[in-house]
């Protein structure tokens, strides 16, 4: 902690975390105008060349899963969540929403276009979903904070690397 100023971070760390705040916000803003203006033009394309099928759509929600992700980067970063298996969870959910209605989006328009009954778009949906069940259920059971006996707050995995820091303690009283 800086005694001076009460403070856990010193003014030099605070003004490196500011500038990248601004860096990254910048970047976000950048990437969505970017994507507003070529997915306009592209739409623009579209109807003046095949208005009867529109598919513009599907570079737009392509495009929208990176965008997104950028989104998503800066808001954790921006509102400090930690630890990184939490934001590596997030990641994993806000890209499986958005590839998701990808592939619903393209399943169905296959369907329409070919009269056809196959809908493939249940094994992603399902092996993800049930992938993203599991990363969410090693997160909160791993990474989850638990009280200790004597009241203080521990993430499962921090007891789990006291207890075998006591098990190497205990080994090397043995060796030497």
């Amino acid at each position: 902690m800086n005694e001076k100023e009460g403070m856990p971070f010193s003014e030099e760390s605070l003004r490196k975390i500011a500038e990248q705040k601004v860096k990254y916000r910048l970047s976000v803003k950048v990437h969505l105008g970017i994507y507003f203006f070529i997915n306009a033009f592209l739409f623009i394309i579209n109807i003046m060349t095949l208005p009867a099928y529109i598919w513009a759509f599907f570079p737009a929600l392509g495009w929208f899963i990176g965008l997104s992700l950028h989104i998503t980067a800066y808001l954790l970063y921006a509102k400090g969540v930690f630890p990184m298996a939490k934001r590596a969870f997030i990641f994993h959910l806000v890209a499986y929403i958005f590839v998701m209605a990808l592939l619903i989006s393209i399943n169905a328009n296959i369907m329409a276009l070919t009269l056809a009954a196959l809908n493939w778009i249940y094994f992603p949906l399902v092996s993800w979903g049930a992938a993203l069940l599991v990363h969410g259920i090693i997160y909160k059971t791993y990474f989850s904070v638990n009280l200790t006996e004597e009241g203080t707050l521990k993430r499962k995995k921090e007891k789990a690397v006291e207890k075998e820091m006591q098990k190497l303690k205990k080994k090397m009283k043995e060796q030497y």
